[in-house]
């Protein structure tokens, strides 16, 4: 059987690093999941690396887990990046048409948004991962998707832009070469999500992505098939821990067992039990650990719909919400976003994959899955630190790595 390669997607977390290794083989339309690794994070802190020696040996354990014992040749590093250091801007630039016959043509898409890449603000210190353009018009009047072969005078391009502070990718630059391995190039991860847990009918009519993660719930909204909004908020499930900490007087660690095996929001936890049906674990409430976990994510929900406010989207969405992350698994966490934002709701496992798919079926791992799924669609959807004019950018960061 002829097979390429294998690709490697890795989710830096502030709890683990999550990665897992698809393997593509020709003449097969899914990627097998070959294996996956989950190492706890070290040096890490809201998605940002703050001690690139201390997660190197993190990537470097979960790397030599997945690779010690597959054939495959030749492996391709991708990585997804989070926390608060994203953010978006949607930008307009202007060129003029160059043919004499006024015909648009590739190069003039490439000045329109170049052009809008240049009137980008509050620049300073950041890089551009991705920039996406969703809409053209020529001489503002017809609006498309495609202008290839229209005719005009000028065109306009309307771009979507995702950016990082620099030091955080030089951070993640100089973790992976600590650990001695190559990346082939760095995703945003809220944007990677969609490749791992959206359907292209949900992108079009309007859905939003909720990873709920250790310390930061991300938001990304897709509406007409392109990104629409993304926010990064520095709550996640980790404040639920510290809540139940503070709630019931013990440690990290028994607080941890308690939301993980017990935890749920008061309408899954059946508030009316009984009270000999109330002590969960020990000699704890069932009805007030609910209580805790469901004060916290009314907190967390509370920003995801001002988010949805600033964007004019409140209800506006169709395709409802999509959950991930490990705060997805809370128990009951779905219907309690149903309700809060009166929207559809479901949690999501990674799809659109063979071999040993069950290893990645839990939301925990839709990033390092979207990660690696990113990839192979590369064509539709270019990282710009890797490519074109910020690939020198790529080259000026490294110059700084000891």
């Amino acid at each position: 059987m002829a097979r390429s390669h294998g690709i490697i997607g890795i989710d830096i977390g502030t709890d683990t690093v999550k990665a897992i290794l698809l393997e593509i083989v020709k003449g097969e339309d899914l990627p097998r999941v070959v294996s996956v690794s989950a190492i706890p994070s070290e040096g890490i802190r809201n998605g940002v690396i703050l001690n690139p020696e201390e997660i190197s040996e993190c990537i470097h354990k979960s790397i030599d887990y997945l690779t010690k014992n597959t054939e495959l040749k030749y492996i391709s590093h991708f990585v997804g990046i989070g926390g608060t250091g994203l953010e978006f801007q949607k930008s307009k630039g202007l060129a003029a048409i160059s043919r004499a016959d006024g015909e648009v043509s590739g190069e003039d898409i490439k000045r329109a948004v170049s052009a809008s890449e240049s009137a980008l603000t509050k620049m300073q210190n950041r890089e551009v991962l991705h920039k996406i353009p969703f809409v053209y018009r020529v001489d503002q009047d017809t609006v498309t998707n495609d202008p290839i072969g229209l005719n005009g005078n000028k065109l306009e391009a309307e771009t979507f832009f995702i950016t990082s502070f620099v030091h955080h990718i030089r951070g993640a630059l100089k973790a992976f070469d600590e650990a001695k391995i190559e990346i082939d190039n760095i995703f945003a991860s809220p944007l990677a999500l969609s490749y791992s847990v959206l359907s292209k009918r949900e992108k079009e009519v309007g859905v939003m992505i909720l990873d709920v993660g250790a310390t930061t719930t991300s938001i990304i909204v897709f509406d007409e098939g392109f990104p629409y909004s993304m926010e990064v908020i520095p709550w996640g499930s980790v404040n639920i821990t510290n809540d139940i900490v503070k709630g019931f007087q013990i440690s990290i660690e028994e607080a941890e067992k308690l939301k993980i095996n017990y935890g749920a929001v008061a309408s899954a936890a059946n508030t009316s039990v009984s009270k000999k049906d109330d002590i969960v674990y020990g000699a704890y409430s069932k009805r007030k650990l609910s209580e805790i976990i469901e004060a916290r994510l009314e907190d967390i929900f509370e920003l995801v719909e001002k988010h949805l406010k600033k964007v004019d989207r409140v209800g506006l969405l169709p395709a409802g919400v999509v959950l991930v992350g490990g705060g997805a698994n809370i128990n009951g966490i779905a219907e309690f976003a149903k309700e809060y934002l009166k929207l559809p709701t479901r949690v999501a496992s990674p799809e659109n994959l063979g071999g040993f798919k069950d290893k990645a079926n839990n939301p925990v791992w839709a990033v390092s899955v979207g990660v690696a799924l990113m990839a192979l669609s590369q064509n539709e959807i270019k990282s710009s630190i890797f490519h074109g004019k910020s690939g020198v950018v790529l080259k000026w960061l490294r110059n700084f790595l000891p």
